[in-house]
């Protein structure tokens, strides 16, 4: 699959691409004060899940305003569907029951009107276990995919830019990529699964390691975008006024690639939600009975030969709809012009 380029500074801007009118502009802002609002509630709720709470509320703020598409008069369904999600795992545990509460006497209780994803062996609430898993995996994923953005995309643009402009870039560049394709050689669940072996599985351990994985794809998707545009001529306009490496990196060249790395990132976060749900299938994801959706779907796996379908299908379905709605979401960035 491949993803086109933007286009340099001072390019005509495509036919294709959506400018806010004026109108809309109050009216975003006010949905943007109106969502932060309600989500500093949730922000400062059950403090030990803050900080994923806070990169979900961070998220959710940042995706309000591009909703609405103000040129064709529409609401972006895939944004609209992933602004869902994240509401729904920031506010959601404030409406449902403890996914932790144990009835032994209502386990493997069907789906009703007052259960309505049934409960577990153990008679936890399915329903609250979902709502509470979406909190986890989304922010593990959106954790893991941004923590890798940032080491891997300013190490892409330096090896390329390294190799054309300064001396023994060459020998960065090169050892930058063989050590990317030794990561890339392994398939990145079985790394993962010797990495979490080997430490240990935690929280902050899982996010480290789903992102290490995922640093070399955005190495070398950021080295090939750049590439075209390292020798450019508002690159070497900026080379000759003299301005600092680093100055160029953020201001000239990873401008111009982000929307290839934005295209990226949905997808990523798929990824590390399925490499989340993988480990925790396996026994070593998040720590029981902490709910997650690849533990539960481990947890329903046995009841399906007893008929008891609804333990694995509804944290199934929930990895299922997110990882269409990340990828549906990566293709409407893809087709932004």
């Amino acid at each position: 699959m491949s993803i086109s380029l933007p286009s340099a500074p001072g390019a005509a801007t495509p036919t294709g691409e959506s400018h806010p009118v004026g109108g809309a502009r109050p009216l975003r802002a006010l949905v943007a004060i109106a969502t932060l609002a309600i989500l500093l509630v949730a922000l400062f709720w059950a403090p030990e899940w803050r900080s994923l709470r806070a990169v979900l509320t961070v998220l959710a703020v940042l995706v309000v305003p591009t909703v609405w598409d103000s040129a064709a008069r529409t609401v972006r369904a895939s944004v609209a569907a992933m602004l869902g999600l994240i509401l729904l795992a920031l506010i959601g545990p404030l409406f449902t029951r403890d996914p932790l509460m144990l009835d032994v006497g209502a386990s493997l209780t069907g789906p009703s009107g007052d259960l309505w994803f049934g409960t577990d062996q153990f008679g936890r609430d399915i329903f609250a276990r979902v709502i509470h898993g979406a909190q986890l995996d989304l922010g593990v994923g959106f954790s893991a995919a941004a923590l890798a953005v940032l080491v891997g995309m300013p190490l892409g643009a330096l090896s390329v830019f390294a190799s054309a402009h300064l001396r023994g870039g060459g020998l960065f560049d090169s050892v930058l990529l063989r050590v990317s394709e030794s990561f890339q050689a392994f398939p990145t669940l079985l790394l993962a699964l010797g990495i979490v072996a080997a430490v240990g599985p935690s929280i902050p351990i899982l996010i480290f390691i789903i992102s290490i994985v995922n640093v070399p794809v955005y190495l070398r998707l950021t080295r090939s975008a750049v590439a075209p545009i390292v020798n450019a001529d508002f690159v070497l306009a900026a080379r000759c006024a003299g301005q600092p490496v680093l100055k160029i990196l953020l201001r000239h060249i990873l401008p111009n690639v982000r929307q290839v790395v934005l295209a990226q990132f949905s997808v990523n976060v798929a990824w590390a939600i399925q490499i989340l749900a993988a480990l925790s299938f396996v026994g070593l994801g998040v720590p029981v009975p902490t709910p997650e959706w690849g533990a539960m779907v481990r947890d329903g796996y046995e009841q399906l030969v007893y008929g008891r379908w609804w333990v694995a299908l509804f944290p199934g379905l929930a990895i299922l709809l997110t990882v269409l709605t990340l990828n549906q979401l990566s293709d409407r960035v893809r087709h932004i012009a």
